[in-house]
């Protein structure tokens, strides 16, 4: 007991003197917020949504106290018995529930029901003899350090394989982290399209047209060449991406307030700041939610505290077949089972790198340079989120891939590999 104590003590007195300190709050509001969402959104298991969520920071891994009630979640730390408990709970009717930490006298992220659209077309044909669906299982059987959860692949309209595990399945709408960028373009090209817009448009969002943000627009945003100061961190120093998502009231004004850097245009910068401006821009049309096609019914949008404004930079939950359609959409010149989704233009112009960096569209990551994916080819383009969570789309191929999990660490699955392993095994017609 006395080594114990003593082992705790030490790893306080190293906390307490780096960045990560002033972070543990913020943690556990993230512990709380996801292990709610993974239980009652998405339908995980709920000691399998403890054990993946508290490993966001494996080092104080078993430090979280972690207790599940009949409608909300509670987090302590057995380490840092000082810090306040953090509290994440539903509201809102089955099957679409909600979660929200309480923070501030306020609860951070807020659920909005999303009406049907047109149905995707999809097509389901599983074999669960195949080569591919047994290769597809035995990839979710592995666990530890990879934690595959969900998986799917697509051939042209065919779902020909899926594999789930943890409580998961087809219906279940699977957070997306960062893949939710691309689901931003989508909405973007929506209003594009309706002739409500152009990429090329300022943002003016309030108060810049006061500086030089005034010269930023769509399409500055969704290249992340903004200019604007913004460090893509979740922990340590000027970690923004954690502010704004877990330590924020209002993260719409966090990422609008924050100043310029340099003009826009000139630099990529990975920002979950630039994706919650342009929500906040989005939400000034009436009908801003127009993504054309049925979202496989089971869908989930975070907002921010008020309501108002999506959480675009890691907020969409889509179920596998959602995320494929969206894909799909991109791979077929903006159809999707023969309904126009998005023109022509607006695909071609998503999956044209940026002059600030070649391995990215607008909003969308590419692989002409083969850097992305070595083993891929060069028509490849991905949807890329935390925990190598991936929809990678193989047009010369017909196929999209779902990967969704919560990796110990960044790059525990090699995507491009399984990618490589599914295309040798998909049945041609």
């Amino acid at each position: 007991m006395i080594k114990r104590t003593g082992m705790f003590l030490l790893l306080a007195l190293a906390l307490g003197g780096c960045e990560n300190a002033k972070d543990l709050p913020l943690l556990g509001r993230y512990v709380a917020k996801n292990v709610c969402a993974s239980i009652w959104q998405e339908g995980y298991q709920q000691a399998a949504a403890v054990k993946y969520v508290t490993n966001v920071a494996p080092v104080i891994q078993p430090s979280w106290k972690v207790q599940v009630g009949e409608n909300s979640v509670q987090v302590d730390n057995y380490w840092f018995p000082w810090i306040a408990a953090q509290h994440a709970s539903i509201s809102g009717a089955e099957p679409r529930t909600d979660c929200r930490n309480h923070y501030l006298d306020r609860q951070l992220a807020y659920y909005y029901p999303i009406p049907n659209g047109p149905d995707s077309g999809l097509i389901t044909q599983l074999d669960p003899n195949s080569a591919l669906q047994r290769y597809l299982q035995s990839v979710v059987d592995v666990g530890a350090p990879e934690h595959t959860t969900a998986m799917l692949v697509l051939k042209g309209n065919i779902v020909v394989a899926e594999a789930y595990r943890d409580g998961l399945g087809p219906d279940s709408p699977l957070k997306g982290f960062s893949m939710s960028k691309s689901f931003a373009n989508l909405l973007i090209g929506r209003l594009v399209g309706r002739g409500l817009l152009h990429q090329d448009d300022p943002m003016q969002l309030d108060g810049w047209e006061l500086d030089q943000r005034s010269l930023i627009t769509y399409d500055h945003s969704l290249h992340m060449a903004s200019g604007l100061q913004w460090h893509e961190a979740s922990l340590g120093r000027d970690n923004d991406q954690g502010q704004m998502l877990y330590n924020s009231a209002d993260p719409a004004a966090y990422a609008a307030t924050k100043p310029v850097a340099q003009l826009p245009g000139q630099a990529f910068n990975y920002s979950s700041g630039d994706f919650m401006n342009l929500a906040s821009a989005l939400v000034r049309y009436d009908d801003w939610f127009d993504p054309g096609w049925d979202l496989e019914s089971s869908f989930t949008l975070e907002f921010s505290p008020d309501g108002r404004v999506p959480l675009l930079g890691e907020g969409v939950y889509l179920t596998t077949r959602g995320w494929a359609a969206l894909a799909s959409i991109y791979m077929h010149g903006g159809e999707l089972n023969g309904h126009s989704i998005l023109s022509p233009e607006w695909v071609n112009y998503s999956l044209t790198p940026s002059a600030t960096n070649y391995d990215y569209g607008a909003g969308i990551w590419l692989n002409l340079g083969q850097n992305l994916f070595p083993e891929l080819s060069e028509d490849v383009f991905a949807f890329a989120g935390s925990y190598d969570r991936y929809v990678v789309a193989v047009p010369s191929a017909d196929v999209v891939v779902v990967r969704i999990g919560f990796s110990a660490q960044p790059d525990d699955f090699d995507m491009g590999r399984f990618v490589s392993n599914v295309l040798e095994l998909v049945p041609q017609p």
